[in-house]
Parts: C-alpha cells; sequence; structure tokens
C-alpha cells in the first residue's frame, strides 16, 4: 500500500515540476519573441557579420541517373549561428538551457542548393530550431535532394564519378552572411547507409566565394564533391560474361560442319544477340559524344560477329564449288591455300593432290595409243582396192582396223576417268581450301577475341588509378 503512495507521490511531484517547467518555457518564449523580427538579421550592428558553420550529413546515396545526369541524395544539412535576441539567464527560469522553436519564428539563412534540378528549390524538411541560452541557434533539417551531375561514361562500367553538391545563401552576400565548413570540410558519413550500386570513396567541400554580374560584392557557396566508384560485379555477370560467352560461339561457327547447313543461322543469331547486348548498352547511358569503354568491346565484337559471317558465306562458296559451277583453281589461289597457308597452319595436303607416277604412267600409255588410232583412221580410209591384195594383207588390214578401233575405245574411257578424276579433284581441292579458310578464320578470330577482351579489362581503370584520372 505505501508503494502505491510513493508512486502517486512522485507522479503528482513530477507533474508539478513540469507545468512549472512549462510555464517557465511558456514566459521564456513569449518574451525572446515580444519584439523579435525573424525577417531581420540576427546582428547588434548592422555592420555585422553573421557566420553560418555549415555541414552535410549523407545518409544515402538514392539513385545517379546517367542517361539525365541526375543525383539523387539524402542529406541532414547542418546550421549553426549565433543570434544575439535569443539569450537569457538559465536561473531566472527554473533552469531552462535549451528550447526549440519553429523554423518560421526565428530567422535562419537562406541556403538553398544552387545546382538543384527540382521545381522546389527549397526541398527541406521545416523542422525545429534548437536554441541555446548563450544565443547559440542550431537548425538540421533532412531532405531529398536532386541534383544535376556531370557524367563521364569513358570507362563505364569501370568509372569512377564525381558529383557536385553546391549550396549557398542565395540573397546574402559575404559582408552580411559568411559560411564556415565544419571539420575542415568533411562531410559527415556516420549513418551513411550503402548503395546497391555505388562505393562511397569519399565527399569534401570547400569554400568558394564567386562575384556575380549582378552584384558589386562576392558570394559566399559551399560546394561539396561526392566521390562515388561504381560496383561493377553486376555488369561482368550480366554484360560482359554473356558477351564473351557469345563471341566464343562466333568461334564454333568455323568448327560447325558445312554441310550441316545451319552455320550462316548460328552466325546471324550471334550478331542480332550482340545488337541486343549492344543497344541494352546505349539505352542506359547519355547521348555524349563519348564512347564508354564497354561500348568500344561491344562495337568490336559486333565488327568481329559481321566479319565472320562475312568470312562464312565466302568459306560455304568455296565448299560447294566444283566443276559445274566454277572453272579450274586458279594458280594464286592453289599456291595460297594448298602451299602456302595448310603449312602455317599445320595441316596436312592430301596426297591425292599430287600427281602420282600412276597417272602419269597413264597419260603415256594414253599417248603410246594415239599413234595406233591415227594409223587405224588412215588404213579405213585409204583409197586402195582391198581386192588386189593378198589374203594375208587382208586380213592384216582387218586386224589393224580392229584394233585401231580398240585404241580409240580405249582413248576414249581413259580420256573420260582422266576429266572424272580432274573434276574429283577440283572439287575435292575447294573443299580443302574451304577446310583451310575454316582453320584459318578460327586462329584468326580467336587472336582477336583474346586482343580485344585482354585490351577492354586492362584499359580498365582500378581502385588505385582511379584517383589520377
Amino acid at each position: 500500500m505505501k508503494t502505491i503512495e510513493y508512486r502517486l507521490l512522485g507522479l503528482l511531484l513530477w507533474t508539478v515540476g513540469w507545468c512549472a517547467a512549462s510555464d517557465s518555457e511558456t514566459k521564456l518564449i513569449n518574451k525572446l519573441l515580444s519584439d523579435y523580427n525573424p525577417n531581420v538579421r540576427p546582428v547588434a550592428n548592422n555592420s555585422d557579420v553573421v557566420r553560418v558553420s555549415f555541414q552535410l550529413s549523407l545518409q544515402q546515396i538514392i539513385d545517379l541517373d546517367e542517361k539525365n545526369q541526375l543525383m539523387t541524395t539524402s542529406l541532414y544539412m547542418t546550421n549553426a549561428w549565433q543570434d544575439v535576441h535569443f539569450q537569457w539567464n538559465p536561473e531566472e527560469y527554473d533552469g531552462l538551457t535549451t528550447i526549440r522553436l519553429p523554423a518560421k519564428l526565428v530567422w535562419k539563412p537562406d541556403i538553398y542548393v544552387y545546382n538543384s534540378a527540382v521545381d522546389s528549390f527549397d526541398s527541406l524538411l521545416q523542422t525545429n530550431v534548437i536554441i541555446d541560452y548563450t544565443g547559440g541557434m542550431s537548425w538540421l533539417p533532412p531532405g531529398i535532394f536532386k541534383t544535376t551531375c556531370n557524367v563521364d561514361i569513358e570507362y563505364f562500367p569501370f568509372d569512377q564519378q564525381k558529383c557536385i553538391i553546391k549550396f549557398g545563401t542565395w540573397t546574402h552576400q559575404e559582408n552580411s552572411v559568411d559560411l564556415d565548413l565544419a571539420e575542415n570540410g568533411t562531410a559527415d558519413t556516420y549513418s551513411y547507409q550503402e548503395s546497391g550500386a555505388w562505393d562511397l570513396v569519399q565527399m569534401k567541400g570547400k569554400v568558394n566565394r564567386v562575384k556575380y554580374m549582378c552584384c558589386e560584392d562576392r558570394f559566399v557557396d559551399a560546394t561539396y564533391v561526392v566521390t562515388i566508384r561504381r560496383k561493377t560485379a553486376f555488369y561482368i555477370y550480366n554484360l560482359v560474361l554473356p558477351c564473351i560467352l557469345i563471341c566464343a560461339l562466333t568461334i564454333l561457327t568455323f568448327i560447325f560442319p558445312a554441310d550441316a547447313g545451319e552455320r550462316m543461322t548460328l552466325g546471324i543469331t550471334v550478331l542480332l544477340a550482340m545488337v541486343v547486348f549492344l543497344q541494352i548498352v546505349t539505352d542506359s547511358l547519355p547521348p555524349t559524344g563519348a564512347t564508354p569503354l564497354l561500348g568500344k568491346y561491344f562495337l568490336c565484337t559486333v565488327f568481329m560477329v559481321s566479319l565472320s559471317v562475312i568470312a562464312s558465306v565466302f568459306s560455304l562458296s568455296l565448299h560447294h564449288s566444283d566443276s559445274t559451277n566454277t572453272d579450274k583453281m586458279p594458280p594464286w589461289v592453289e599456291m595460297i591455300f594448298i602451299d602456302v597457308l595448310p603449312k602455317l597452319l599445320f595441316m596436312s595436303v592430301p596426297e591425292k593432290f599430287k600427281r602420282s607416277k600412276m597417272y602419269d604412267d597413264e597419260k603415256d600409255a594414253v599417248a603410246e595409243l594415239y599413234p595406233l588410232t591415227k594409223v587405224g583412221k588412215r588404213l579405213r580410209r585409204s583409197d586402195e582396192p582391198q581386192e588386189n591384195g593378198s589374203p594375208i594383207m587382208t586380213q592384216l588390214r582387218k586386224s589393224e582396223e580392229q584394233i585401231a578401233m580398240m585404241c580409240e575405245d580405249l582413248h576414249d574411257i581413259v580420256t573420260r576417268m582422266k576429266d572424272e578424276d580432274e573434276d574429283s579433284e577440283v572439287t575435292q581441292k575447294w573443299k580443302f581450301t574451304a577446310r583451310v579458310m575454316d582453320r584459318f578464320c578460327v586462329i584468326f578470330f580467336l587472336i582477336f577475341f583474346l586482343a580485344t577482351t585482354v585490351f577492354t579489362l586492362g584499359t580498365a581503370p582500378t581502385p588505385e588509378n582511379m584517383e589520377e584520372l
């Protein structure tokens, strides 16, 4: 029972003390605001300068829109200054040392974002102003700021951006309101929340004093530079690696059998896929004159795939060449694709392309039969009467005629076989030329692909040398 009484007594004393404190605060506020004008600078003399201690607290980098070159951030803006009108003796007001008033009731510096990209420049939450009994004023309004940012896409997606947020008084010049940066201009990042797309490198500010054409005196601004580095894992897994795998299919195009009939389909499909990836990169970047590093790599790969399609057409044309649709292989083609390139590409030339001894013997036999053929023809065309000769001569003439006819038939057969062998040899030479062309294209495009990939990754800046860019 006594415990309940003690609790009731404590609650009563707290209520009385709170009422007393509330009355003291009410009296103090009424006294301070009785003759206070929030539109007048809080100085004792008109020549005095109001010095505002300024600092930014970065909460989050919400978004960086590269296409529209806009950065959205969540910031707390700390302003501290002295107001000679808000001073009192705490002993006269029950030890009250601090009060809070709405921002619209007191004077505060008209600090705005110069490079704001929204319709309303003042995007701050109008929080209360904390007032100390010595006249110290503290105002910490949070806000979502959307500012312009000159995005450099040269090394996209291995880039580092420097975006500027410029704060300053809009109407007061340096002889009336001056800015001082707290913590040597370093922004407060204690409560910073990591971004999923960017790493914060640093946020540093400095005070600038600029003389504009409108006025004689200079204006003071606090310019903060937000340095952020892009996280490249997303782009590597979703753009770079798929591009590398698709380019590998370009090399497989020349390993694909020419008689299968699907080589051109594969090449055109790969080309369309690369164009789609290039379009994705183009849509996410601003339409500037600079070409990003990833865009250059995609352009090289598109050129490579296009060239591979042309090479595939040429290779298929060689493969399907024969005596019916082309003449004999030109000597320079035979020299390049049969004599020179196979040695460089470590390919063995089929023995049937070389002149064999059997072919020479057949040629000599045909040459030996050819005079007999002419003799038989002369015998058949002879105008001498057949009946005046002896029976032996008659029989001999008939035998010679039969032999001559057999020689003519044999000559035709050998000639036909020779022509067929030559046609077959020409066809096989064209097919072998196509295989040499495929082997050359595999090696060429493999070297081209590795060179462009290594060059792209090698020229990409690392975190260590990004500060020098």
